[in-house]
């Protein structure tokens, strides 16, 4: 599922295909994070070692969140 650019006048904004970058790697990361909780309330070891993984996919795209703001913000000085 693919959602149409935004447009001015029929032409695609930097800022609005930002913004839609930061949402939607923000939502992965909260669904990261989400399933790593769902792995640690259960009780085995195999699910415990899951969940740390997926909360280190979490940080990953933290990290990424960070240097995309960083890239984005050097483009606009």
């Amino acid at each position: 599922m693919t959602e149409p650019f935004s447009t001015i006048g029929g032409i695609a904004t930097k800022d609005e295909a930002y913004r839609k970058l930061q949402h939607h790697l923000e939502e992965a990361q909260n669904q990261c994070l989400v399933i790593g909780h769902l792995f640690n309330t259960e009780d085995d070891n195999v699910s415990k070692l899951m969940a740390k993984g997926w909360h280190g996919v979490a940080e990953m795209i933290e990290m990424m969140r960070r240097q995309v703001r960083e890239i984005m913000m050097r483009r606009v000085q």
